[in-house]
């Protein structure tokens, strides 16, 4: 019987954390309620568990974010299966992340970890402040839980905790180890599913007669032969392993970058290692943004101002109600130099920001946007359907028409878009503010923009001196401006083949793919686009470029060579489908009796495709795309490009971060 397909994940590392600068903390051995023979530590799930997943996360990662709440559903959906103990991994990447995994592990004290993790979870914008919002919303004195937070044993843990990391090798969040197994990064539920029961067969197929720790033992040894003597030691036996110095400093990437994990199907002999770190990506400071603005946008300051600031904000954000007032004094002060444009960014945890939105973009059509917006972030009591209510009386709107369109909700698309925009330039939270395109986060004071100001109004001035029209000045400064978060600036020329393109000639979307037929993440990244070629019909082109990663996936090039004799008999996408279909399901056989089995239900000239591997007739042409990958600095697959454009999604490659880029892209042009 074969290993089950969670062993494809597997992977010995031999990570070495250096330490880095982090909060001091007491040297020495933990005390022993830190890692007792259960590993003590937040936990949920059944006591003796068929799989036993330890989940190392970072409270500052958006990947450790977004995998949450699949995270915590899992004991829910597996009652009688799962048990799940989260362990705390701050990374030097993410500068508050050492005070949040402080705060978790003080409200695990007091019994409150799952609250918490809800709470910071649920935030688009993490800071620190979330820890004494935390505080406030469960009725813990801000004070007494900031001082355990700094409590030698809170310490202790996180520096155990990031020596477990160590000595384990795990390097990223989220990280798993799944009955010892790694898997790094997020996941979606339906794969967990396949996880889980593929280690419940493997237990009832080899196993049946154990149970608790030698079960355990039997799993770990099974799933991660190489790791099993320290997984044991230091999980099972409880021997607490050398403290490390946190924040752990990260020398390389290890999770989730795009769908790159780690190379699969290699047995674990090498990694891919990526450009990017798992966090917050740096920009440059003179990055500019293509931020649009309607001819219909709010705005204060004449359309052909020299300098125009595009503001979203969120009327439930105590910091946008701040900049409010900033901004209309400085548009007072600057006159006909600055336009002031208004945006939308409602949070999803101001349970009322979209509602109060909907409410200013009905104001607008009947020509009192700001009166509303003012009004809104005047008000002494909490916004509320009725309050909201009575500012639009206040303010004199036509009620009836109003009403009709608040009950209607035909603005939230509008608000969407708005929303879209900003998240697709990575900023999160509110305010942000765009200033001639260059990206100023939070609400500052009335000084520090007027350098910002000041600064674009010189340049805006020198660039109509030299001709440019003071009507097309905005248009012209952000045209060449980053679209996307997820989208290189940077424009490629990438050559394709038709034989291996699907789509219309003219699609305004042209999605190419650097993939790799022994790749398991590049058979996953198929459906996906896939959803977008049907969502957006007859706009979307798909080009796939050969790019076999031959050092960890030794049969990638004869997969590819047949892939392109495919291509020559007209029926690649047939071949390739079935690849990956194969793939996915864990049963691909890429030999050359493999792939001739898979030609012949392609419908392919199996003749012709047997001789094609035997010479060698198309291992120049693969070599020339691979030789492309290589001049465009590519280091993995998959590897997309959109327009172009390289795309790297922080979150991942998915129907939703298509969808976005797509949408930009479309509403760009």
């Amino acid at each position: 019987m074969t290993r089950p397909a969670l062993l494809i994940f597997t992977l010995t590392i031999a990570a070495s954390l250096t330490m880095a600068c982090g909060p001091k903390h007491k040297e020495g051995t933990p005390k022993a309620s830190v890692a007792g023979p259960t590993l003590t530590r937040a936990t949920v799930g059944v006591d003796n568990p068929a799989v036993d997943i330890i989940a190392f996360v970072g409270f500052e990662c958006p990947h450790s974010r977004g995998a949450a709440q699949i995270l915590m559903g899992l004991p829910k959906a597996h009652p009688k299966d799962v048990r799940i103990r989260i362990i705390n991994l701050p990374l030097d990447t993410h500068p508050q992340s050492v005070e949040l995994a402080r705060g978790f592990v003080a409200a695990r004290q007091i019994g409150q970890w799952k609250s918490y993790w809800n709470h910071i979870f649920a935030q688009s914008d993490v800071d620190t402040a979330q820890i004494d919002a935390w505080a406030k919303s469960v009725g813990v004195n801000q004070a007494d839980f900031r001082k355990r937070m700094k409590s030698d044993e809170v310490s202790d843990e996180i520096a155990a905790d990031a020596g477990l990391a160590d000595v384990l090798g795990v390097a990223g969040t989220p990280s798993y180890l799944i009955n010892g197994a790694l898997l790094q990064g997020a996941r979606p539920a339906a794969e967990w599913d396949k996880i889980i029961a593929n280690q419940n067969a493997l237990i009832k197929a080899k196993f049946a007669t154990l149970k608790g720790t030698a079960l355990a033992e039997a799993l770990v040894k099974n799933n991660s032969p190489k790791r099993a003597p320290l997984y044991i030691s230091h999980v099972l036996q409880g021997v607490v392993p050398k403290p490390a110095t946190v924040p752990v400093k990260v020398r390389r990437a290890s999770g989730v970058v795009a769908a790159k994990l780690m190379p699969a199907g290699g047995g674990g002999k090498g990694t891919i290692k990526l450009g990017a770190k798992p966090g917050a990506r740096p920009e440059a400071p003179d990055t500019v943004w293509r931020v649009s603005v309607r001819s219909d946008d709010p705005a204060r300051g004449p359309a052909d101002a020299p300098v125009t600031l595009v503001a979203f904000s969120d009327y439930e954000c105590k910091h946008s109600k701040a900049l409010s007032s900033t901004l209309k004094m400085l548009s007072a002060s600057y006159g006909a130099s600055l336009r002031v444009i208004h945006k939308h960014n409602p949070l999803p945890f101001h349970k009322n920001a979209m509602m109060a939105a909907e409410a200013s973009e009905a104001a607008r059509t009947q020509g009192k946007f700001w009166q509303m917006h003012e009004a809104l972030y005047a008000s002494a009591e909490p916004l509320s359907r009725t309050t909201i209510n009575k500012i639009a009386k206040i303010i004199g709107l036509d009620m009836t028409t109003y009403d009709n369109a608040m009950t209607a909700g035909g603005a939230r698309q509008r608000i969407q878009r708005d929303i879209e925009q900003v998240a697709s330039t990575g900023a999160r939270g509110t305010p942000n503010l765009f200033i001639n395109g260059k990206k100023v986060i939070g609400a500052k004071q009335a000084g520090q923009l007027k350098t910002f100001i000041d600064a674009a109004l010189v340049k805006a001035k020198a660039k109509i001196a030299s001709g440019q029209q003071a009507g097309t000045l905005y248009e012209s400064l952000i045209a060449e401006g980053k679209l996307l978060d997820s989208l290189s600036p940077a424009k490629q020329k990438i050559t394709t083949r038709p034989n291996q393109s699907r789509g219309p000639s003219g699609a305004v979307i042209h999605i190419v793919v650097f993939e790799d037929f022994q790749c398991p993440f590049c058979a996953r990244l198929d459906p996906h686009i896939v959803a977008m070629e049907r969502e957006f019909p007859n706009r979307v082109k798909v080009s796939w470029v050969d790019f076999p990663l031959t050092k960890i996936h030794p049969q990638a090039n004869i997969a590819a060579q047949a892939g392109k004799e495919a291509a020559a008999q007209g029926k690649f996408w047939a071949f390739h489908d079935l690849l990956m279909k194969a793939q996915r399901q864990g049963q691909q056989q890429l030999d050359s009796a493999g792939l001739t089995e898979l030609g012949k239900r392609a419908g392919l000239n199996t003749t012709k495709l047997s001789k094609a591997l035997k010479s060698n007739a198309w291992g120049k042409a693969v070599t020339e795309d691979a030789a492309q990958a290589q001049r465009l600095g590519l280091k993995g697959t998959p590897s997309v490009f959109i327009n172009g454009h390289a795309f790297s999604p922080q979150l991942g490659f998915s129907a939703n971060t298509f969808r976005s880029a797509i949408r930009r892209l479309l509403g760009a042009q």
